[in-house]
């Protein structure tokens, strides 16, 4: 683990004070309040991160990533560029959603391909693997690789 402390682009909005060692915020990045951040991590540009979102140590967030409240992601785990995350099962632009509010779990060693959509209440397993542009509406085995819309399994993965 890192003893450097964290480094914010100037151009970062960063609302959280929970930010471990040795991460780094790159530009037009937000960090929102109560959002959690672990050592050794890297967040690309433009990422949002939400409020009270938990993220584990050594985790690489892509360019452009949407990591929305109620996501919980361990440690060691890859976010590609333009992943989206969602929290609410059945958005509507009024009226209260407390109600369909969900979380997700990213779990340790997972993998995330570029442009992939992640709809909330799900978990990805330990070591899996989610194909670029895949839409995950189902739980995740660990160790496995889903791809496509709606994202199937197509592997077991042996070692990692």
């Amino acid at each position: 683990m890192s003893n450097e402390q964290p480094w914010f682009h100037p151009t970062a909005i960063i609302e959280s004070s929970d930010i471990g060692h040795g991460t780094k915020v790159w530009a037009f990045s937000h960090v929102c309040s109560g959002a959690s951040i672990g050592s050794d991590c890297v967040i690309g540009e433009g990422v949002h991160i939400g409020k009270n979102v938990i993220i584990g140590d050594r985790v690489k967030i892509q360019n452009s990533a949407l990591i929305y409240e109620g996501v919980c992601i361990e440690d060691d785990v890859f976010i590609g560029p333009g992943v989206v995350t969602t929290n609410d099962i059945y958005p509507r632009s009024q009226g209260e959603w407390s109600n369909r509010f969900m979380t997700t779990s990213i779990r340790k060693g997972a993998s995330i391909g570029a442009n992939s959509t992640i709809v909330c209440g799900n978990t990805i397993g330990q070591n899996s693997m989610v194909g670029a542009g895949s839409v995950v509406v189902n739980d995740v085995p660990d160790s496995t690789t889903v791809v496509g819309n709606p994202a199937k399994a197509i592997a077991r993965i042996r070692e990692v």
